[in-house]
């Protein structure tokens, strides 16, 4: 994340900096992607690809809630609705053609790793003989991988799980393919 103390933030190439850019830009993501998006993962994706400031980001969402374009549950999951839509499929083309590229591409990773998350396991499990991360890469309901590793420390757990659950058919594919080479 880019460090701004006591400096006036620099200019990004890029980066929007008119408040209706970045209300669109949002609106643009949220048609794009297709699938609601955590709010605080979404601004701070936005912010860390130098499309906009933090605070613009922040004050963007809240206007779009309040007027009506996106929908906001009580835990920070953001949808677009009928006239969010219709503003994005009008107006997406006023975009710089980076800006829409970039933020579609880091959207689709976010929403891609939710589902994973939410699709399969991994859990740190503390006991007193030690740290464990137990995994299990379901297909439905059934688990087709399920393993639990004694682990070293926290950090390696932390680590452990979130490489798990960034691509968990991969795991799979190595874990089968160690057991049936020679």
């Amino acid at each position: 994340m880019r460090e701004n103390k006591n400096q006036e933030t620099p200019f990004v190439p890029g980066m929007l900096t008119n408040m209706t850019d970045i209300k669109l830009l949002i609106c643009y993501l949220l048609k794009s992607v297709g699938e609601p998006m955590d709010k605080e993962q979404m601004i701070d994706m936005i912010f860390e690809n130098d499309l906009a400031e933090y605070f613009d980001l922040r004050a963007a969402v809240m206007q779009l809630v309040d007027n009506g374009n996106v929908n906001e549950s009580s835990d920070g999951i953001l949808t677009l609705s009928d006239t969010g839509r219709e503003a994005a499929e009008q107006l997406e083309t006023t975009l710089p053609f980076t800006a829409r590229e970039k933020v579609v591409k880091e959207g689709i990773k976010i929403t891609t790793l939710s589902k994973r998350r939410k699709a399969n396991k991994a859990q740190i499990i503390k006991t007193q003989n030690g740290i464990y991360v137990s995994c299990e890469l379901l297909d439905d309901t059934d688990a087709v991988l399920s393993f639990k590793l004694l682990v070293s420390d926290d950090l390696q757990a932390k680590m452990i799980s979130e490489k798990f659950l960034e691509n968990p058919a991969l795991v799979y594919k190595k874990f089968i393919t160690s057991l049936i080479e020679e």
